[in-house]
């Protein structure tokens, strides 16, 4: 049975659409800031969220990223409070519809376990878990909890991956597969290389039915139109961050002019997608 991701993806590669996929930091501005966040996003349709979970040593994140957890976990972000962030938005009103994929690094959740924390991701309400410094050939036990649980274990596909572990983390992934769009940590580059272009149509052939996502770099809506033909999801991640950032600290500390940013950059870019 599908779950919320993966019934909006379906509908997606149905129309022959690339969605957008903004990344967020979960508690960067406060837990209120992003409950207002996500709700923007929802409000622009977007295909789907990736939530950062902060960690204290985000090997894959570039500054803008490891700047935003270092900021959300100064000012009391968990695991715990994320999941509570995530209720929330699933059942106060207005209640929020767009699907939740959790981003986070391996040591938080294996303190919990992947049973118990895949569980309580699923109660929390979101859809899928993406964990970035989890290899494919550990990541088994988390693909059986999250099938129990009804989310999507996510894995990543790299341009250095081999055809063989390319078409592991195909096999493993439910919802999409998450194409690397470059070599490096996450940040906005300029241009869209058309080697990686190559490289998404390479990924694409090997997932077959399964959506790919590509993210790393991502940030204007003329980039995001460049990746649409070749992906199904576009996830943009310091670009958003950084605009939401500079709103809330331009406002004095007001999560709704986040929350306007956020919804503003994300129609912005959607309005690439849907010219591309």
């Amino acid at each position: 049975m599908k779950n919320r991701l993966e019934t909006r993806l379906s509908a997606l590669r149905v129309a022959r659409r690339c969605g957008l996929a903004p990344y967020v930091t979960a508690g960067d501005g406060g837990m209120e800031t992003t409950l207002a966040v996500l709700r923007g996003l929802d409000r622009a349709s977007v295909a789907c969220v990736e939530l950062g979970l902060p960690f204290s040593d985000p090997i894959a994140d570039g500054p803008v990223l490891q700047a935003a957890a270092e900021r959300a976990i100064a000012a009391g972000a968990s695991f715990d409070r994320v999941l509570d962030l995530i209720a929330r938005f699933r059942r106060e009103p207005p209640i929020g519809e767009v699907p939740i994929v959790l981003m986070g690094y391996a040591n938080p959740l294996l303190r919990r376990g992947w049973e118990a924390s895949c569980k309580a991701l699923a109660e929390a309400g979101a859809d899928g878990v993406l964990v970035a410094d989890l290899p494919i050939e550990e990541g088994a036990l988390l693909a059986d909890a999250a099938a129990r649980a009804g989310i999507a274990a996510i894995f990543f596909a790299a341009p250095t991956t081999g055809d063989e572990r390319l078409a592991a983390a195909a096999r493993m992934s439910r919802g999409f597969l998450y194409a690397i769009g470059r070599l490096g940590v996450t940040g906005a580059r300029a241009d869209v290389d058309p080697a990686q272009l190559d490289f998404l149509d390479r990924v694409r052939a090997a997932a077959g039915d399964l959506p790919v996502a590509v993210g790393f770099g991502l940030s204007t809506a003329e980039q995001v139109r460049a990746v649409a033909g070749h992906a199904d999801l576009a996830i943009v991640g310091s670009a958003m961050v950084d605009r939401i950032h500079r709103a809330f600290t331009a406002s004095g500390g007001d999560p709704e002019a986040a929350a306007r940013a956020a919804e503003g950059f994300a129609r912005e870019l959607t309005k690439g997608l849907e010219t591309s």
